[in-house]
């Protein structure tokens, strides 16, 4: 051949590999730049939004949109310059990188209109006020007495059994906060599918599903929820059975129950229903009294270190100075208006983690939330070493299934023992049905109420149900799915989904739902790790080292790899199952199928 053909070709090849490796140059500074970059920003926008959750003012809120003005032209610096590279020729890394970094924003005044719509939600949610004893005219008289959601209406829903004040509580929430909601609502839609369509989404229901990263997403989760719907209707006809002999005819022993009844505003979670329907009473009390809980001294602060411990002893590393300086543990009494929904906060810069809540001393519910938060917190500091854009949960659910995971694992009989919490631990069947009676108004019941809130927005993003028809729809499918109806009718002024937070503050439910399932996949995981024996459901993993490295080693991952490599990793299992929560819960299965025909109770509605 040719000599200076060879030559030829061999510049060719070099100067190839030489354009190739340019590129790979700039490819990496550019995505160096963005976790660079994208990190400060997230800080300052963390900073401006905890300032404004911990006292709320226009002033604040003022500052939460400079900064996210400034984010919104770096998302348009980042989207003009990465639109220059070639995505297939990136590593599978970088294109992973790729998917989470370049977005397109929405034109600056729809970007600041949503923006500030759910800030607004935000402010109705935590400053609207009930009042109760008004005139007819509907003011509110001399004597009234105002509550906003939280802590006076909250702690009206958990604790009456007034049905009529329960009713009054609930029906007085939709009206103050669903209806002012109701107008931002249905423009937060438009301008959410308008983002979600700017990025090739048909609409913000599609985004949403492609966290998970599975086309067959929907029909995954219908398909699971299936599957446990048998023991869900167990436990709603048992639940039903003990409602009716407290409020009588107001709670039918037969067909769907009154969604005042179910422990909180929403019906979301059940346990605050366990002492009125605890199966053997005369076991130990797996739910500590307040009083029990001040004999033991926890305090809000003692919570707090009480469950640091729980994850150092599990080889975990302890929280910085910044997570004791700055968090917000109790409701502040200066007068502040404040966001009390418990929150874990990432500040993007690797060294501050925070958490927000308004707790209160020797309480049980806020002892088992504070488990749950501080694992949120966990799972940030694990993955804090990752690039800025792998800073994240390997789907939603997983981090929700973690927070939950230790929650729960902070309720079993074994630590609360431990804790001086309860006087004996006894293992019998009896004790066993009480625990996962306990365990199933927290998680089983849950199960339905979120599929439902989040197959409502999926249907209302994609059009499906006519705009004046969204709530009815809404209570279509929770009469269907849920077994729960209003306790009084509602009318076109109604919008009660966006009444939750999570709806208003443009959360999805499916993580909820998502990591029920998961939940229970990592507990039999871990229990395995930690040479536990026995049935899934007696098992505690606290103190297991060996379980934490296992954990810990999983949370490293972040969102690097799709979360099906993760869990494959973890557990050798590529895909949600619902085997170990059936597995968990067999025993109470049986029990309530045996209980509902000895009460002459009609499973289902």
């Amino acid at each position: 051949m040719d000599t200076k053909i060879v030559f030829l070709l061999l510049l060719g090849v070099l100067c190839r590999q030489c354009r190739s490796e340019s590129a790979q140059g700039e490819i990496g500074q550019f995505l160096e730049h963005y976790s660079k970059k994208g990190s400060e920003l997230a800080t300052r926008l963390s900073v401006a939004s905890w300032n404004y959750a911990v006292n709320i003012s226009d002033s604040n809120l003022n500052k939460t949109h400079v900064v996210k003005t400034q984010l919104r032209e770096f998302e348009e610096h980042i989207l003009e310059q990465g639109s220059k590279f070639d995505l297939k020729s990136l590593s599978e890394d970088e294109q992973r990188q790729f998917k989470f970094i370049i977005s397109k924003p929405l034109p600056q005044e729809e970007q600041l209109e949503l923006s500030e719509i759910i800030s607004e939600m935000s402010e109705i949610y935590n400053t609207e006020e009930v009042c109760f004893n008004k005139t007819e005219s509907g003011d509110a008289d001399s004597k009234s007495k105002c509550h906003t959601l939280s802590p006076g209406l909250s702690n009206i829903m958990k604790e009456s059994l007034d049905f009529q004040e329960r009713k009054q509580a609930w029906q007085g929430w939709r009206v103050q906060a669903g209806r002012k909601m109701k107008p931002l609502y249905e423009r937060y839609v438009e301008l959410k599918n308008q983002k979600a369509r700017l990025n090739n989404f048909t609409d913000q229901g599609d985004l949403w599903r492609s966290n998970y990263e599975t086309e067959t997403f929907e029909s995954d989760v219908m398909g699971m929820y299936e599957e446990l719907r048998p023991l869900y209707q167990e436990l709603h006809a048992y639940v039903r059975r003990n409602l009716h002999s407290i409020y009588g005819e107001d709670v039918p022993p037969n067909g769907t129950i009154p969604a005042n009844v179910l422990g909180d505003m929403w019906g979301r979670f059940w346990n605050n229903l366990y002492p009125l329907m605890i199966p053997y009473p005369n076991k130990p009390n797996l739910q500590p009294s307040k009083e029990r809980m001040a004999s033991q001294n926890m305090t809000v602060e003692t919570m707090f270190k009480t469950t640091e411990k729980f994850y150092t002893d599990m080889g975990f590393e302890p929280l910085f100075d910044s997570f004791w300086n700055h968090s917000m543990f109790k409701k502040p009494e200066d007068g502040r208006v404040v966001q009390c929904h418990p929150t874990a906060w990432d500040f993007g810069n690797k060294q501050d983690f925070r958490i927000k809540m308004c707790a209160t001393d020797y309480s049980f519910h806020d002892f088992l939330t504070i488990h749950h938060e501080m694992g949120h917190t966990i799972y940030q500091m694990q993955y804090r070493h990752l690039p800025y854009q792998f800073q994240r949960g390997a789907n939603n659910g997983f981090h929700e299934a973690i927070g939950e995971l230790m929650a729960m694992n902070a309720a079993t009989p074994s630590y609360l023992y431990k804790l001086g919490l309860i006087d004996e631990l006894v293992d019998d069947e009896e004790s066993d049905i009480n625990f996962l009676l306990s365990q199933s108004l927290i998680t089983i019941s849950t199960l339905p109420f979120h599929l439902v809130n989040d197959v409502w927005r999926w249907r209302v993003f994609s059009g499906e149900f006519p705009q004046d028809q969204w709530n009815n729809e809404f209570w279509k499918l929770k009469r269907e799915m849920v077994g729960v109806h209003p306790p009084v009718p509602r009318t076109p002024k109604d919008l009660d989904p966006p009444t939750l937070f999570h709806i208003n503050q443009d959360y999805t439910m499916m993580r909820y739902f998502t990591r029920t399932i998961l939940q229970f996949q990592f507990a039999e995981e871990l229990c395995r790790e930690a040479g536990h024996e026995g049935p899934l459901h007696r098992c505690s993993f606290a103190g297991s080292k060996a379980a934490g490295a296992k954990l810990g080693e999983m949370l490293s991952l972040g969102g690097s790899v799709p979360w099906q490599e993760a869990l494959d990793k973890f557990a050798g299992i590529r895909e949600m199952s619902v085997k170990p929560i059936v597995k968990f819960f067999q025993p109470l299965y049986e029990w309530l199928k045996k209980k509902n025909i000895e009460n002459g109770d009609i499973v289902g509605w």
